[in-house]
């Protein structure tokens, strides 16, 4: 699950790394950063699944809300508790509160979507629908920002939206409310994405996830404990664990971009549908049917281009 998380903290930024050679530095150096980058990705995409997956167990067996609101609790109390580690208390200082603000309230319909597709739908196909967040980026990036579009992305993006018809196809035997909902994360993902590469020239990467909790907590707390079961310990080690895999996988992701850019690693989380669809398989016995896997392998072939095309140019 990737709540702030299920993509980059700054979208096509990479931040200054004093370790990287520059462009004119040792082939070898920068290959050996470019491993690195794809080690972390994949690290990142592994530790997403296994949120994920544990996302959906602890939604078995408790209220959607509850689970909503502890998993912002947790996550909140992890950065701050990274926070605290490093020392760093100024990281959290910000000149754009109204921008955290919004970003905050999208954040609970970012978690919701979240939780309710893992609950209702396959793994596999959550997956595949988040993946669907670089095509809301593009569109928006072209519609809104102006920003020019050749040929090759217009056609990638409108496949890619053909993909996810396919994954969420409305035949009565397939359909789900849950497939809608999680368009809805798809959305409220993509703004989180747009809105960082603004924000990330005056915020550091872990105010502008550590912001996005409070509204969640704030709002959440009425509906989480007027439906409130109490855990045992086990059941809250899932759910805390839920925040710990999700923060662990954004901070490999963090580092990935550190050691290469995003257009040449990011390629590498769309492994993450293998985890997916093997965790699904061996604990819950879902496997994607061939029309499914079909529209995963257009979102995944569209969002692997969109995001090549999108590299800087040197």
């Amino acid at each position: 699950m990737k709540p702030e998380g299920h993509l980059p903290i700054a979208e096509n930024t990479v931040p200054a790394n004093p370790d990287l050679p520059d462009s004119k530095g040792s082939d070898a150096r920068e290959q050996d950063h470019f491993g690195k980058g794809v080690v972390y990705m994949l690290l990142g995409s592994v530790m997403f699944a296994i949120a994920d997956a544990l996302g959906k167990l602890v939604t078995e067996s408790y209220p959607l809300a509850q689970v909503v609101w502890l998993r912002c609790v947790f996550g909140l109390l992890l950065i701050g508790a990274l926070i605290a580690v490093k020392g760093s208390w100024r990281d959290l200082w910000t000149v754009r509160p109204g921008a955290h603000a919004i970003r905050s309230l999208v954040g609970i319909s970012m978690t919701v979507c979240m939780l309710v597709g893992l609950k209702f739908l396959p793994l596999a196909e959550v997956t595949a629908l988040v993946f669907a967040t670089p095509l809301v980026v593009a569109v928006y990036s072209t519609l809104v920002l102006r920003e020019p579009i050749r040929r090759g992305m217009f056609i990638a993006i409108l496949a890619g939206f053909v993909g996810v018809l396919i994954v969420v196809r409305p035949t009565p035997d397939h359909f789900h409310y849950a497939h809608l909902v999680m368009i809805g994360f798809v959305f409220s993902s993509a703004y989180l994405s747009i809105s960082s590469r603004s924000l990330v020239k005056t915020e550091s990467p872990l105010a502008l996830n550590f912001y996005i909790y409070p509204a969640t907590i704030v709002f959440g707390a009425w509906p989480a404990f007027d439906v409130w079961v109490v855990p045992d310990l086990g059941s809250l080690g899932l759910l805390f664990g839920v925040a710990l895999f999700a923060t662990l996988a954004l901070l490999s992701l963090t580092k990935a971009v550190h050691c290469a850019t995003p257009a040449k690693v990011a390629p590498f989380d769309y492994s993450r549908i293998i985890w997916t669809v093997s965790i699904g398989f061996i604990f819950w016995g879902e496997l994607p049917d061939t029309v499914t896997w079909v529209g995963i392998a257009v979102i995944m072939m569209c969002g692997i281009y969109i995001i090549r095309q999108g590299r800087p140019t040197h």
